[in-house]
Order: structure tokens, then C-alpha cells, then sequence
């Protein structure tokens, strides 16, 4: 009986998994035609880019992927603030890659990821908070009065420094009020209330990256 049983049971287990669905594979497909007709860089078994083909996506390096910045955002971009400036053309966050730029030189956190984290917050610099008040990260922008408590700054270029101090010292240091790990996802169980804000972080970041 206990053999007939466990037979059963196994049975049930391999078939009730049918393994990812036929929209993971087109999407899979479409995203590796992309980095290869397009970008000339060869997807890799792990989903990250690498080799030299790279550095026209991230920086002068070359050797930093997308998915090695999802888990440790004080990886460095060495990207420019011109190549940040080409992908936030004709935005209202337009002007702003040197900002990005170095707030990751002074605090070590990524500058691709500040601003896919700004895009994110602000709509690309279109948000009330953004215009009226220069916070690209809904800085202190409560749930229950997000405008009213949200934090004013001089520029937009002192909420980016601002901000990448804040995350250095609070989410990103050992022992730091919201500390949680560096990854993108450790960040977002104490940063923002959206389950799904991690995703869309890597999602916006992907856009600029690959775009």
C-alpha cells in the first residue's frame, strides 16, 4: 500500500510541473535576437552580458552585467554622462547623466540603477513631486500625503546627491537603518510598499541598457 501510494504521488508531482510557458521562450527568443542582431553581443546561458561587445551598453569596461548590478548596486557603471544623457533625451530628466555620474563616484552606488530608480519614481521627471519640487525619488513621499510630505530640493541635481547618499549610508552599509543586502530586490523590502517595485527597477534599467 505505502509503495502504491508514493508511486502515485511521485507520479502526480513530475506531471503536474510542465516547465516554463510558451510565452518564456518567445520572449527568451526575441530578447536574444535583439542583443544579437542588434547589439552584437551573444546571450549567455546565465542572462547576463558580458565580453566587449558590452561596453557600448555599460560603460568603457565592458565587464559588468546587467544582472551582476541587480545583485549589488555598488558595482561600478563606468559609464559617462553623456551616455546617460543619449538615453534621457527629450525627457524631463534631460541633462542630468553627469549628476548620475557622480553620485556613484562619491557614494558607490551604480549610476545606471539611480537612474532606472529616478525614471521609476518620477516618470522620467514628468511627476508633481518631480516638477514642483525637484525630488526625482519621491523622497519622503508618504502613502498617506505623498506631495505634501515629500522632501523639496533645490535642483534636481541635489535630490540625485541626496538620494545616492542616503541609500549609501541607510540600505547599503552594513548595520545601516534599512539595510537588507545590496541587491536591487533587498532594497525594495524596505525602500518602497509595491511588491513589484524591484521588478520594475530592473525593467526600466533593462530599457536603458538594451534599448
Amino acid at each position: 500500500m505505502t509503495d502504491k501510494f508514493n508511486i502515485n504521488i511521485q507520479s502526480k508531482i513530475k506531471t503536474s510541473f510542465e516547465g516554463p510557458s510558451s510565452s518564456y521562450y518567445q520572449a527568451k527568443t526575441r530578447f536574444d535576437e535583439i542583443l544579437r542582431t542588434k547589439l552584437g553581443v551573444e546571450s549567455k546561458s546565465t542572462g547576463m552580458i558580458n565580453g566587449a561587445n558590452a561596453s557600448n551598453l555599460y560603460g568603457t569596461s565592458g565587464a559588468t552585467s546587467i544582472e551582476a548590478v541587480y545583485s549589488d548596486v555598488r558595482l561600478s557603471s563606468g559609464v559617462t554622462g553623456d551616455q546617460i544623457d543619449a538615453k534621457l533625451k527629450g525627457t524631463g530628466m534631460e541633462g542630468l547623466g553627469n549628476a548620475f555620474v557622480q553620485a556613484e563616484q562619491k557614494y558607490g552606488v551604480n549610476a545606471w540603477f539611480l537612474t532606472s530608480l529616478a525614471i521609476h519614481e518620477s516618470a522620467y521627471g514628468t511627476s508633481k513631486i518631480a516638477q514642483e519640487k525637484n525630488n526625482l525619488f519621491g523622497f519622503q513621499a508618504y502613502d498617506h500625503a505623498p506631495f505634501e510630505n515629500a522632501a523639496t530640493f533645490n535642483s534636481k541635481e541635489a535630490s540625485i546627491d541626496h538620494v545616492a547618499k542616503y541609500l549609501s549610508e541607510a540600505y547599503l552599509t552594513p548595520g545601516g537603518t534599512y539595510y537588507n543586502g545590496v541587491s536591487i530586490d533587498g532594497i525594495g523590502r524596505r525602500y518602497a510598499t509595491d511588491p513589484q517595485w524591484a521588478n520594475k527597477v530592473k525593467s526600466h534599467m533593462a530599457n536603458l541598457l538594451i534599448a
